[in-house]
């Protein structure tokens, strides 16, 4: 019975967060390829652990807060009408960057950047947005989503990991972040340690507004959504942990009020959902295969061993 309930949140969780990866995505080939990073790497230890969820969570929520980059984001998805298939893409693409090999990565980063080109126009007040990473707004703006959801991430980490990374490893995550900024095509000065992230952060409140499509964001995650009733539980639940994990000039913008009992009642109940998450998947299938490849022998040159 007990192997069954883990099957079945096992199931639940898949499904939420995996659901429609993009094309091209696995972690099986070239052998002997880590991957930008490699298995050692702060960003392998993070991502692999479901704190994450509850990190990329809070990392869109306080996404949202960028008025220009929500209201692109509204103008050219509609994640509300598929969200399964939003987070899929999402997951995958941070999984692939993560842990695919160089093929997969370079095709990942291809794809993104062609889809970046048509996301660009004016709010209704006239101001720009744009993914472009070559102009100076768009670049601005994938700065501004690499890092809130590196941000993110490492709040729920440090809050729900079992064994969190130190301070020095935080600052090696951050800056293993900012590659995948980089090769998206983000030009300047991107954030690289705990330090210069929450610079930034300092920098740019004053510029972060609460608009009605940063309510419609997030209303539509405190919502349940899902295809069974033990997803939809679980993604109210996610949601909560994700906005009390926020630092307060979030939750200050956004309107959000939580006393420490509910805080309190809420983490006691997000570490017993991990907790459940963790026993049910062990460790997850895109770190596990791509470790194996990792460490695998690469694939002799057919041209070096004719020679």
């Amino acid at each position: 019975m007990l192997g069954s309930l883990r099957a079945a949140v096992a199931k639940s969780y898949w499904d939420a967060t995996w659901k429609e990866p993009l094309p091209g995505v696995q972690f099986t080939d070239p052998p002997g390829d880590p991957g930008l990073y490699g298995p050692g790497s702060a960003i392998w230890y993070a991502h692999s652990d479901v704190s994450g969820l509850v990190g990329g969570v809070a990392g869109l929520i306080i996404g949202g807060l960028n008025e220009p980059v929500t209201h692109g984001t509204n103008q050219h998805s509609a994640y509300s009408d598929d969200p399964a298939r939003r987070l899929g893409h999402t997951v995958s693409f941070v999984h692939a960057m993560t842990y695919g090999g160089m093929p997969v990565v370079n095709k990942m980063v291809s794809m993104v950047r062609k889809m970046h080109t048509r996301v660009h126009g004016n709010m209704p007040d006239g101001r720009p947005y744009s993914a472009v990473a070559d102009t100076e707004v768009g670049s601005a703006n994938m700065i501004w989503t690499g890092v809130t959801q590196a941000y993110g991430i490492m709040l729920a980490h440090r809050l729900y990991h079992p064994r969190p990374l130190s301070d020095a490893r935080v600052d090696e995550y951050y800056a293993q972040y900012a590659k995948i900024s980089r090769l998206l095509g983000a030009q300047g000065d991107i954030p690289e340690t705990q330090a210069e992230v929450d610079a930034y952060f300092a920098e740019i409140r004053p510029r972060l507004t609460y608009s009605e499509e940063t309510a419609d964001l997030l209303d539509f995650f405190t919502s349940p959504y899902g295809e069974t009733r033990t997803t939809r539980a679980g993604s109210v639940l996610i949601s909560r942990a994700a906005i009390d994990v926020m630092p307060r000039w979030a939750k200050d913008l956004y309107r959000v009020q939580t006393g420490p009992a509910h805080s309190a009642a809420t983490r006691a109940t997000t570490r017993t959902l991990l907790a459940v998450l963790r026993s049910s998947l062990g460790e997850p299938f895109t770190s596990s295969v791509s470790r194996q490849r990792a460490e695998a022998t690469p694939a002799e040159d057919p041209a070096t061993s004719a020679a």
